[in-house]
């Protein structure tokens, strides 16, 4: 091969796919022509591109000839690597109506820059949703004439399509804290309630199905579905099971297993279509069953549509089976509440019943991942995203009503980020909930929890702070796995860290003891419970982290909680913090009669 094109790499070497793709193109077959012709200037631009690690494509000529280099060649996808040498309008037919005027504009010498730009490619053999951030640079080469003109362009480039689907299914994920609590106990009323928070999320939910088990579990009933068209297709069955097209769906709610099936389009002619450019039919749906804790079957399955236009790769199912998960817990919240009442006819007849009731109804309660929408009076709770990344966090609270006067407050923290992370916090949160109302003390919920993050993948190293306000007594019980130490503010301005019952966090050493404290409380008395992005900064000791909050709830003491919690986040939080945040407030009321 010519010495003239080896010539043109510096930092990428012998046998590396880059390195022979551009010693194979037949260069003198392009509009560049043999590289011993090319231009110091085409030389120069070609070797800043070759020879950087950072998604790079130069376009030169009136043709825009393409160059590009190893990072850039996955954003072509199966474009690569035939798309070497010829022209950009060829390449990039599909998005050429979007991106012609701006190229054009940069021949005429100016530069342009997008942030998030959607994009329709068609790469990976379909028509792919993808966004970018690049920007497009003119190229300058003195002509003979001595005057600069533009003679290429420069993109450089950064794939944002993980970031925004991210940001985007947080948004969806976050309506169902606006459903409120299903105290009509209507199962069905429920799962209507749950598929109108995906109505938002066309783009990734094109259309979904809810299917609830039966009492006697020998078959199922449609209960609710959002994105079909106004006439139903034959082939959405109002019972399971039904025929062998839809016994997929069957399947999964029996054996608790999600299960993915294409051909719709055929199955189910008629079904919906995408949200997006386009409106492509869907032909993809996964029926994902919806497994509440503490039960040994599923209580029905959601069957979600699969967008055309997306991959559906492992954070896109991480997304669904969290749907499914919050679509299962408001289900299971409205049949604990049907479940109560008919242990509260039963507690009428027989006072012995009581305990029973409390054990069993407390297995299927749970409440929405951010949060509960209806607070008892005297609590506040908020959640503050992370400021440097889009995902979801691992940070939790929760409040639960005990008995009258009697509240469970956790708040917790999973490592690290993502729908992962998020769906191991879902789980935690609902078996701690479901432990609380169990009637256990916080050291045995977090005994309990302990053993249960075991068995879960990506629980181990979870912190925990577990406590029991009983406003009759006038104590508070607590237990710390591995948290940071809450802050009780007296109405005298008085305080104090709750360090002395604190142990490992959860799933590090099995059987590890969870010891217990109890403190009084008073009339005025906060009690304030966080996580570690409250109080951690970098380059600080998260001791001044720790005393910086305890001052605020000083400060903040004769304030109600709901606005204290947002003193707390205004003064203590900045705009580059790195890692979410959960807190919860308490505050004491006067004497209250049990």
């Amino acid at each position: 091969m010519p010495e003239a094109t080896r010539q043109l790499f510096t930092s990428v070497g012998e046998g590396d796919p880059m390195h022979e793709l551009v010693l194979a193109t037949d260069w003198s077959a392009t509009p560049l022509g043999p590289v011993g012709s090319w231009s110091d200037t085409l030389r120069t631009a070609v070797g800043i591109c070759l020879n950087n690690p950072f998604p790079m494509l130069l376009m030169w000529g009136p043709e825009l000839t393409m160059v590009y280099n190893g990072a850039y060649a996955p954003i072509l996808g199966d474009k690569h690597p035939a798309a070497m040498g010829r022209s950009c309008e060829v390449v990039w037919d599909e998005l050429w109506p979007q991106i012609s005027g701006r190229l054009h504009g940069v021949l005429q010498g100016k530069a342009t820059y997008d942030v998030d730009l959607p994009l329709l490619m068609h790469r990976h053999g379909f028509d792919e949703a993808t966004w970018f951030t690049f920007a497009y640079s003119p190229v300058l080469e003195l002509g003979a004439d001595g005057v600069r003109r533009v003679a290429g362009v420069l993109n450089t480039t950064t794939d944002t399509t993980a970031r925004v689907l991210t940001a985007r299914r947080l948004t969806a994920l976050q309506a169902f804290g606006a459903i409120g609590s299903s105290r009509h106990g209507d199962s069905d009323r429920a799962a209507t309630a749950a598929v109108q928070a995906l109505a938002g999320a066309g783009d990734d939910v094109p259309f979904a199905v809810v299917y609830l088990l039966d009492e006697d579990g020998a078959g199922a009933h449609l209960a609710a579905a959002t994105g079909l068209p106004d006439t139903v297709p034959d082939g959405v069955v109002p019972r399971l099971p039904a025929g062998p097209d839809e016994a997929w769906v069957w399947d999964a709610l029996t054996s608790g297993t999600a299960t993915t099936v294409t051909g719709l389009i055929d199955r189910v002619p008629g079904l919906t279509s995408s949200a997006g450019v386009g409106r492509v039919p869907v032909d993809t749906a996964v029926a994902l069953p919806l497994v509440v804790a503490g039960q040994t079957r599923p209580v029905g399955v959601l069957v979600a549509g699969v967008d055309p236009h997306l991959r559906l790769d492992e954070d896109h199912r991480a997304f669904l089976e969290l749907v499914a998960g919050q679509v299962a817990t408001v289900v299971a919240d409205a049949q604990a509440h049907a479940a109560e009442r008919r242990w509260a006819a039963e507690r009428a007849e027989a006072e012995r019943e009581a305990a029973r009731f409390s054990t069993e109804v407390s297995v299927t309660l749970q409440r929405s991942i951010l949060g509960p929408v209806e607070l008892p009076e005297g609590f506040a709770v908020r959640y503050e995203p992370a400021a440097s990344a889009l995902e979801v966090g691992g940070d939790w609270y929760d409040v639960v009503e005990l008995s009258a006067g009697v509240f469970g407050v956790v708040v917790g923290d999973v490592v690290g980020r993502g729908l992962a992370a998020a769906a191991v916090m879902g789980q935690l949160r609902s078996a701690g909930r479901a432990l609380l109302l169990e009637a256990n003390g916080p050291a045995q919920v977090l005994g309990a929890l302990d053993r249960f993050a075991g068995l879960v993948e990506g629980a181990t190293c979870s912190t925990v702070f577990c406590a029991v306000v009983d406003q009759a007594a006038g104590t508070l019980t607590w237990s710390s796995a591995g948290h940071l130490p809450a802050v009780l503010v007296g109405a005298d301005g008085s305080s104090r860290l709750l360090e002395g019952a604190s142990s490992l966090p959860l799933a590090v050493v099995p059987g590890w003891p969870r010891p217990e404290g109890v403190v009084g409380l008073t009339a005025g008395d906060s009690l304030l419970a966080y996580t570690d992005g409250l109080v951690e900064r970098r380059d600080e000791a998260l001791d001044e982290g720790i005393a910086r909050a305890v001052a605020a709830v000083v400060a903040g003491r004769e304030l109600s909680p709901d606005v204290l919690a947002a003193v707390l986040v205004d003064q203590l939080l900045g705009d580059d913090q790195d890692d979410d945040v959960a807190l919860m407030l308490y505050r004491h009321p006067q004497a209250v009669t049990g």
